[in-house]
């Protein structure tokens, strides 16, 4: 495994074909009387991946891999993004996911599609599992 996002993992030989990570900084800009502006430096801006994915039948079903992706999408909640050694990268919503069709059969059966998934820093809290209280029973 390559990574794993939320429940979702990649192999690097099946999957990933790029990964893009941008980080900037904040600064406000203040007007001054016949001066030029000064820049006061605000914070950090939320971090953004970018990751490319290559589907192909030759080792998955193209259609069931991007479903899987809209899914977690849809779920509208953060998930945690972890390298294959382990490595804690941090938490992701998913913002967009765009596909290139890049082959198909005679009968429009994907044979080959390009992803691109963008994916920003999550930083807010995630919601605890909805788990059965054990213990004592309440009236």
């Amino acid at each position: 495994m390559y990574a794993q996002l939320g429940n979702i993992r990649f192999d690097l030989i099946t999957y990933f074909n790029g990964f893009d990570e941008a980080k900037s900084y904040t600064f406000a800009e203040h007007a001054r009387i016949e001066k030029k502006p000064r820049l006061q430096y605000t914070g950090e801006s939320l971090e953004e991946l970018n990751i490319k994915l290559n589907f192909h039948s030759s080792f998955c079903n193209p259609e069931t891999e991007i479903e899987k992706l809209k899914t977690l999408a849809n779920t509208h909640q953060p998930q945690p993004f972890i390298l294959g050694n382990g490595k804690y990268i941090g938490t992701y919503v998913m913002q967009e996911i765009s596909s290139t069709l890049e082959q198909s059969d005679k009968q429009g059966n994907i044979i080959s599609i390009q992803t691109q998934l963008k994916l920003k820093e999550w930083t807010g809290q995630i919601k605890a599992d909805a788990r059965p209280k054990q213990g004592l029973k309440t009236r």
